[in-house]
């Protein structure tokens, strides 16, 4: 056996700090902080993937085994996994003097799946990737230089929820989805049921139930690239002088772009195309059961149990090439949520009257004074655009929103234009036999919201 021996030489004035350090405890206690240093501290991002991702709203049941599961992911007729939307407090005097009732809302059978250019599907029972390994979603925490409401250069940080990028030119390299749903809406009176099946969460009978409407909506070929929000703690610096409010301060705050979009060559499309389409409609296949034998039709899977409806296939609101791009708050004038203690209220915040804030929001639409910094976002631009690794994507800076319906152009100064020729597509309605009338296109540009405010009241 061989045995080692190692000599290791410190320096005394090494020995003596290390023992110091040991000594110290106190040094090493953790230490508090406040939301404010919090609020500046930045910390480390998380990259996701969601490949191959496909779900749908389907009948509880247990115990099946796999191939009943394999079976039922193909049947629509079990697409009866609900969400159901309860309505809460009275209505005012004045509403029910004129009649009005309260709604009842039952969301069936939710679908997500890749695109296809099925218009009469809710799901294409084939998995969606959400992104690339390049170009993922991406969870962060970040830092901006921006201004308070008083106009004074202050750090903040936010907590980011990131879409992957989109790139300039349009191209995609993940797949688009599919969304798909159907619902039972009722009006209901004094009379509806207050006893719940705990099973669904709907009343156990269908008494007090009326007028129903039965709707079902499929959009093919959505996109939600470049689409982000972002959470933080506002600044401070509100007075409760022109228009704003001490309420604006230190509370939740969250700015959005919100991108939901179908076609980034919506200008040249001169015929449907249902792999980039909205449809809503609302007629069953004739023969239905959906409907008791009074004739009164307010039978809903969530009370009297039966499958999912057939729909008519051709019946219904064609909505062609839809592109929705809003932006919803920034760092310069966030969507606040709030409370006076008794009711919650939901605002945009007023832009301050300081040019260094509202110049970073406004558009100067001659292009002559450089310091406004607003643009408009639509589906080939979204503000100052990036370039990572050599690929070019398109911004997220942009202040005010579009929504384009249809056959679209974006002219050179990013002037959004509905075509307004016979062989431009958009809204179409067809009857139950498939016959037609296309309404055309549509164009909103340049949506900005100065203020906007929504609060409950009566809590």
């Amino acid at each position: 056996m061989t045995t080692g021996h190692y000599t290791v030489s410190f320096p005394k004035a090494i020995l003596t700090i290390a023992i110091g350090l040991g000594l110290s405890h106190s040094a090493f206690a953790l230490e508090a902080l406040s939301d404010e240093t919090l609020s500046q501290q930045t910390g480390e991002g998380i990259a996701f993937l969601p490949e191959n991702v496909k779900m749908v709203f389907q009948k509880a049941e247990d115990n099946l085994s796999g191939a009943q599961n394999t079976a039922r992911m193909a049947d629509r007729g079990y697409d009866t996994g609900l969400i159901r939307v309860i309505p809460v407090g009275p209505l005012s005097s004045t509403a029910t003097a004129s009649g009005a009732k309260k709604a009842d809302l039952f969301i069936y059978g939710l679908a997500l799946s890749k695109s296809d250019s099925n218009v009469n599907s809710r799901f294409s029972n084939t998995g969606v990737n959400l992104g690339t390994e390049s170009n993922p979603w991406v969870l962060n925490v970040l830092p901006v230089s921006t201004y308070d409401f008083a106009g004074n250069v202050q750090s903040l940080s936010y907590l980011g929820l990131e879409a992957p990028l989109l790139r300039a030119d349009g191209t995609l390299a993940s797949d688009t989805a599919k969304l798909g749903l159907w619902g039972d809406i009722f009006s209901r009176n004094s009379t509806t049921s207050t006893t719940v099946n705990a099973a669904t969460g709907a009343p156990d009978s269908l008494g007090g139930l009326e007028n129903r409407l039965r709707v079902q909506m499929i959009l093919n070929g959505l996109s939600l690239n470049d689409s982000n929000l972002k959470l933080f703690q506002t600044l401070g610096n509100a007075t409760n002088n022109s228009g704003l409010s001490t309420t604006y301060n230190k509370t939740l705050g969250l700015a959005g772009l919100i991108r939901l979009n179908t076609d980034y060559n919506a200008g040249t499309r001169t015929t449907a195309d249902s792999s980039r389409m909205l449809r809503i409609s609302t007629a069953e296949l004739t023969g239905t059961t959906s409907c008791s034998t009074t004739g009164t039709c307010l039978n809903t899977p969530a009370i009297t149990g039966e499958s999912a409806p057939n729909f008519n296939a051709l019946e219904g609101v064609y909505i062609y090439s839809p592109n929705i791009n809003l932006v919803l708050g920034s760092v310069y004038q966030p969507l606040i949520f709030n409370t006076d203690g008794n009711n919650f209220s939901l605002e945009v915040t007023r832009i301050p009257n300081v040019a260094s804030i509202y110049q970073q929001i406004y558009t100067d639409y001659s292009g002559q004074d450089k310091s406004y910094k607003g643009s408009t976002c639509n589906v080939q631009n979204c503000g100052t655009t990036s370039t990572i690794a050599g690929v070019n994507y398109q911004g997220n800076t942009a202040t005010h929103s579009s929504i384009s319906i249809g056959t679209a152009t974006i002219d050179n100064s990013n002037l959004l234009k509905a075509v307004n020729t016979s062989s431009a597509v958009g809204l179409t309605f067809k009857d139950s036999a498939g016959n037609a009338v296309n309404l055309g296109s549509a164009a909103i540009d340049g949506l900005m919201i100065q203020h906007l405010k929504i609060s409950t009241t009566g809590l």
